[in-house]
């Protein structure tokens, strides 16, 4: 009896072994996107640094991160090549600030084309999988680690409209605009940033998800420009304990209990929500008939509409249900530039503030927030990098990695 027992479990582990090696992902398959990814130079006035991009496009079209070439004058480009150590020029095609994305064409000879590229993933993203993110972590050039999708959708780290992956593939200052690749060798994810409490790597890292990255992308090249379809709130979850916190601060007010949806706040006379009939303290709890309990419900509905939509919102107001018509909005770039401007001013203070929620979009949805001291980041320590003299190393310390 024991004999079988033995044989069972060796047979268990066995497959276990088997199981995880044929998950691996590919040498091959890492070699592509390692020569595929390359060091993003930033120069202009009181900006300067790197980050990681990857190429999309055999013409030499590239991803990055916004805050990389944010106010850049220049941006020079480097190839994963031992025998080319030149820099290319890259000009930039278009800005998409409310998900941390730029597009680039980089400028290369003819005879340098087609180029490596990747394909992005839009809809597969399976938690668990194993994931390998490249980049220039702390200025070592084309660095490669792998890691596992460890949640599929987190809220982004300045808005809701943009959903990002939690994985554990390490990274660091320098990774920012860099790939996150499956099994296949497709973009999953853009790396952005990564939650660092004192102590250094915390094993929590952030990627653009690939959908997002996609609509993007797509966006750019059809328009030049992304639009975000908005309600221009302050929205938050109803819960009990946010319930029981309003009904404490506005014992005046009848705010409903034992229920979800989204209440409107922080409204102010002249707002475009207060326009559209929205007022403070209003639930709302359907969009065109579709339920929306919480913020990410909402954020998947208004993707399939167009900002000057007309929507029938379904609401609760002083105890009453009642129905309204809402024209959508689109997200103004402008909060978000002024935040990126911001964090640059920040970039070496001891301790940089939380970028602010726009006042046009809804508030994210909250994740357990680490204490306040904990929340202090290092300044950033310039990495020299060979190939490109007098830049410094892009921060990543919460906007990037």
């Amino acid at each position: 009896m024991k004999l079988k027992v033995y044989s069972f479990i060796a047979t268990v582990i066995l497959f276990s072994f088997m199981s995880i090696a044929s998950a691996a992902i590919p040498t091959e398959l890492i070699e592509k996107a390692r020569d595929a990814t390359v060091l993003v130079g930033s120069e202009g006035e009181n900006v300067g640094g790197f980050g990681t991009g990857v190429i999309i496009d055999p013409s030499g079209i590239a991803i990055t991160n916004y805050h990389v070439i944010h106010r850049a004058e220049k941006i020079r480009v480097f190839f994963y090549d031992p025998e080319n150590l030149n820099n290319y020029t890259a000009e930039i095609i278009g800005i998409d600030p409310v998900a941390d994305l730029a597009l680039i064409q980089i400028k290369v000879r003819e005879e340098m084309l087609p180029l490596t590229y990747l394909n992005i993933e839009s809809e597969n993203f399976i938690i668990g999988e194993e994931v390998v993110a490249i980049g220039h972590m702390l200025g070592l050039q084309w660095s490669v680690t792998q890691g596992t999708l460890n949640h599929l959708e987190r809220p982004g780290k300045i808005t809701p409209y943009v959903s990002v992956l939690q994985h554990s593939a390490q990274i660091n200052k320098g990774n920012s605009g860099g790939a996150l690749i499956n099994k296949a060798g497709d973009i999953v994810g853009i790396n952005t940033y990564i939650l660092l409490p004192k102590g250094g790597w915390s094993g929590i890292a952030y990627a653009i998800r690939g959908d997002n990255v996609y609509d993007s992308v797509q966006q750019i090249k059809e328009t030049g420009e992304v639009q975000y379809t908005a309600f221009k709130i302050g929205l938050r979850n109803m819960n009990e304990f946010f319930i029981e916190a309003v009904q404490k601060e506005y014992p005046e007010e009848q705010i409903p209990t034992n229920i979800f949806g989204l209440m409107a706040m922080n409204l102010e006379e002249g707002d475009y929500a207060s326009e559209q009939g929205i007022k403070e303290f209003d639930v709302l709890l359907a969009v065109d008939g579709r339920p929306v309990n919480h913020l990410y419900a909402l954020k998947n509905i208004i993707k399939e509409y167009s900002p000057g939509d007309v929507i029938k919102v379904l609401l609760i107001r002083d105890s009453h249900i009642m129905s309204l018509d809402y024209e959508l909005g689109s997200i103004d770039f402008t909060d978000y530039l002024e935040f990126y401007d911001k964090s640059i001013e920040d970039k070496f203070e001891d301790k940089p503030q939380a970028p602010p929620v726009p006042e046009e979009e809804e508030e994210k949805p909250k994740v357990t927030p680490l204490p306040e001291e904990e929340q202090t980041l290092p300044i950033p320590i310039p990495q020299p990098i060979p190939q490109v003299p007098h830049l410094e190393e892009d921060d990543a310390d919460g906007r990037g990695s």
